[in-house]
């Protein structure tokens, strides 16, 4: 049957943002302090979004960077899932209405030191980010809360580490990033927390590119753990018509590692027209990365469904300019 929908909804803001820069006279001492005021005039709701900015350079070669900020957003993305609308997966993005969907408030912090010096870059950073007010549907859940309706927050904390470096022809990178990541709703889970669906604790990342005249070769490797998935009980997987889930998010998929390679080689066609050929061979090893796992119920039966990235797949691509 045809369906249609016409929903219009509007929320203005008014904000008066203001700044404030220091730079020492030796270029080595950056500071930024800043603050933007919104007013909501649908909720009648001020909000305050202070800012601040710190970068020293010490010992020629070093940087001490920090960072903090409070933002707000009026906008969330809504996931209706296969059984909520018509039996299609839908995203889409609703403004909030400050009772079912809030203002989304998020406050964050950062540090970290750099150290750069004959085209070496090595890089450190800590990071802790808290996010007050999302909503579950907008989580994309699969499993005991797919259709629960809560508000709650996120919290992640991390560290990312880089390390570049340059030579002639050739550049390479390597990256590191552990992070913690957990929800606290204010029902789900009896208000306690658990992992985010996105929760991915470690990953490494290399990458290396090297030139030879008008050929370009790049090779990059990714790997990290896998991320949260909630398993049936093993012992009594379905009550009623439902499954019976684990705790949440209490389950890793598999480790995730790819491994890709490309190739470019420019031409020069005429005085005025260039080209650029190229191949690319996405996941070498033709590995196997499960990204997402979830289960339903057929014929009192639990299923698992796995869904995998892409096997070894080739690529090539021609462009001209002129």
């Amino acid at each position: 049957p045809r369906f249609k929908s016409y929903i219009k909804e509007v929320v203005r803001t008014h904000s008066v943002y203001s700044e404030l820069k220091y730079l020492s006279s030796n270029l080595n001492t950056n500071v930024k302090v800043g603050a933007r005021a919104n007013y909501y005039e649908k909720f009648d709701v001020y909000k305050l979004e202070p800012r601040v900015s710190f970068s020293q350079r010490f010992l020629n070669y070093f940087r001490f960077e920090l960072l903090g900020e409070l933002k707000t957003q009026t906008t969330s993305q809504i996931i209706d899932l296969q059984n909520d609308f018509l039996g299609i997966e839908k995203r889409r993005w609703i403004l909030a209405n400050n009772e079912s969907i809030p203002i989304i408030e998020s406050k964050q912090a950062s540090a970290g030191i750099h150290y750069s010096q004959n085209q070496l870059l090595v890089s450190a950073e800590t990071y802790l980010k808290h996010v007050d007010n999302i909503t579950s549907r907008s989580q994309g859940f699969q499993n005991q809360f797919q259709y629960v309706k809560d508000i709650g927050s996120y919290e992640v904390v991390g560290l990312d580490v880089l390390v570049n470096k340059q030579f002639e022809n050739t550049s390479a990178w390597l990256s590191y990033s552990y992070s913690e990541n957990t929800y606290q709703f204010d029902i789900i889970n009896n208000g306690k927390a658990f992992p985010n669906n996105v929760d991915i604790q470690h990953a490494v990342t290399f990458g290396a590119t090297h030139t030879l005249g008008n050929l370009k070769l790049a090779i990059g490797v990714n790997w990290h753990t896998g991320k949260p998935f909630t398993e049936p009980n093993n012992d009594d997987p379905v009550i009623g018509n439902n499954v019976n889930y684990n705790a949440p998010n209490s389950s890793n998929l598999k480790d995730y590692f790819r491994a890709d390679f490309s190739a470019t080689y420019r031409l020069k066609l005429s005085e005025t027209t260039n080209a650029v050929a190229g191949i690319s061979l996405w996941n070498l090893t033709n590995q196997e990365n499960i990204i997402n796992s979830y289960y339903k119920l057929e014929d009192d039966e639990v299923i698992r469904i796995d869904n995998t990235s892409l096997g070894l797949t080739p690529n090539a691509s021609l462009r001209v300019s002129f």
